[in-house]
Formats: structure tokens, sequence, C-alpha cells
């Protein structure tokens, strides 16, 4: 469970770095980024929720931080809202929280790939 988590969260950070990429391709005036960068985002959010639930069993049986988890939890909430922001043409929100999600991808990482030993409690 623990090497699917990392493979799963592996590709959601390199499906989440393409996004800004292919926004700014869009932005250089190649019409069609935009097409790829929505269709991405259905990718990114697809493969946070399968690693939310990977989170969740791996957490429970303590080969995670619990941290891990919530950012996980976490990041999968603001993609949806992300999600909704791009379609919505609220790029005030949407940019903003893609820099704040990239923080929370900064911050999972070596969570799920640092080995993990719990706290013995006394």
């Amino acid at each position: 469970m623990l090497p699917a988590l990392r493979v799963v969260a592996v590709l959601h950070a390199l499906s989440f770095l393409l996004q800004p990429i292919m926004a700014g391709l869009f932005l250089s005036g190649q019409d069609s980024a935009v097409d790829m960068h929505a269709t991405n985002a259905t990718v990114v959010v697809v493969l946070c929720l399968v690693m939310t639930v990977l989170a969740t069993l791996a957490w429970r049986r303590t080969l995670i931080p619990r941290a891990a988890f919530t950012i996980s939890l976490a990041l999968l909430v603001v993609e949806i809202v992300q999600m909704g922001a791009g379609y919505g043409h609220v790029m005030w929100i949407h940019m903003t929280l893609g820099v704040l999600m990239m923080g929370g991808v900064a911050q999972l990482m070596p969570l799920v790939m640092r080995p993990y030993k719990p706290a013995v409690a006394e």
C-alpha cells in the first residue's frame, strides 16, 4: 500500500506541476493549452482522490504520519474548489489557490516519501 501511495503521490505532483506550464502556454497565445489545462485538472483531482484514499489506509496502519493524510485531504478539497474557480473564471481565487496548493504538495511529498517510525507511547 505504501509503494502505491508513493507512486500516486509522484504522479499527482508531476501532473500538478504541469498545470502552471499549460496555463503559461495559454497566456502566451497557444489557445489549445487551456483545454489541456482543464483536462489535466481532472487528472490531478482524480489522482488526489486516489492518493487520499491510500493515505487514509496508510495512516490508519501507522505507515505515514497523520499530517500526510490531513494534507492529502486538504489538497483534495482545495483542488475541487480550484477546479470550480477555474471553470467559473474566478481567476483571483484560481491563481491564489494554485500557489497555496503548490505549498501543500511541497509539504506532502517528504511526509509520504520518508521512512516513518511512529513515536512509542509511554
